[in-house]
């Protein structure tokens, strides 16, 4: 939202993740393994050791990143690597000629895809119109796909969400349909328990068509963190489709054996995105609370379990001290998740606080 004046390009990219150096997913995870966690910290970094590391790509996009290197950037869009196109007679401007002509290219595409073993995952329809003016519609999906009907409902759901932005003016002479993104094809077998293996890609075909009408932040699916700070373990990401029983699992959910036979501990149904803090009271000082106040009102605990200790993730410099966790019940009923965050020892100076961390149902 800023003219960034000449010279200060370091200053000012200084606090971006280093995903704004367009760097390969391996180097950020290298580099932030080391403790270079945003651009200034490897801006502030001696070059040599980089380059011998990390190799010259890093600060290429480093010398790019603050103007020491020309980057020449050309106005041509890239060919796309599979197209079909349909060169028409007579324009078109009805969105049913639209949507008939789009199916006629899925059911054309869909041959060159089956002979390369492909589905697609980002298609783009391009309407030529007599005057020379183009307009572009894409669309994504979450699994390859190559099924004729699927597609052209997407792009039917996509044309219908764009209308007011789309001016056919005396018609189109060419519709074009080109594959953005391709990746391989697998089919795979049929659950012989007698599960629908259908479900699966109906509710990846509903995110896409969700995608399609209301933009790719519309769904997110939740995926876990290697972290076991509870408001860090679970974090949220665009839907990208559900993995195929029997398929790799993604590596940010892979675990080792003796984490699987692991038990997980209880955790609530609603977990607060920030713990609120309470004021709580207890028969001894390193016990669960026997009364607390929470948003001004006062509860009394009539079983408590705990505690469970969970240390700090010392190496992020966020927090320092250590949190022992409680499930609680009061007089009522109602079921909370509280923690006591510091200990009451001479090193810890701190008295410590409680906080309200989430709700079981």
């Amino acid at each position: 939202g800023q003219i960034v004046d000449s010279g200060r390009e370091a200053e000012t990219l200084a606090p971006f993740p280093l995903g704004a150096l367009r760097l390969d997913a391996g180097t950020i995870a290298r580099l932030e393994s080391v403790g270079l966690r945003n651009v200034g910290a490897v801006l502030n970094a001696p070059r040599a050791p980089l380059a011998r590391r990390y190799g010259k790509t890093l600060l290429t996009r480093l010398d790019q990143a603050v103007a020491r290197l020309d980057e020449p950037i050309s106005p041509r869009l890239a060919v796309a690597g599979l197209s079909v196109e349909r060169r028409l007679a007579e324009p078109v401007s009805r969105s049913e000629d639209i949507d008939r002509l789009t199916g006629l290219l899925c059911a054309t595409l869909k041959t060159h895809l089956e002979q390369r073993g492909e589905g697609a995952r980002a298609l783009e329809l391009a309407l030529f119109r007599v005057d020379g003016a183009v307009h572009r519609v894409a669309v994504g999906m979450s699994q390859p796909a190559r099924d004729p009907p699927s597609i052209r409902r997407l792009f039917a759901e996509r044309l219908a969400a764009v209308t007011d932005d789309i001016d056919a003016g005396y018609g189109y002479e060419i519709v074009r349909l080109s594959v953005l993104a391709a990746a391989p094809f697998d089919s795979w077998q049929a659950d012989l328990a007698g599960g629908d293996p259908a479900q699966e890609d109906d509710l990846a075909r509903l995110a896409d068509r969700i995608h399609a009408r209301l933009g790719s932040a519309a769904v997110f699916q939740p995926f876990g963190r290697e972290s076991h700070l509870p408001e860090r373990a679970v974090g949220a990401i665009a839907f990208a489709g559900i993995t195929p029983a029997g398929a790799e699992p993604d590596a940010r959910r892979r675990q080792s054996g003796a984490e699987a036979r692991r038990p997980a501990p209880p955790r609530p149904i609603r977990l607060f995105e920030r713990p609120e803090p309470v004021e709580a009271m207890a028969e001894v000082p390193e016990g669960p609370p026997i009364t607390f106040r929470w948003r001004r009102a006062l509860h009394r605990v009539v079983a408590a379990e705990g505690p469970e200790r969970i240390e700090p993730e010392w190496w992020r410099g966020s927090e320092t001290r250590p949190r022992d966790y409680y499930s609680i019940e009061d007089e009522a009923g109602r079921r909370y998740w509280l923690y006591r965050q510091g200990l009451f020892t001479a090193q810890d100076a701190a008295l410590p606080r409680w906080y309200m961390h989430g709700i079981f149902a």
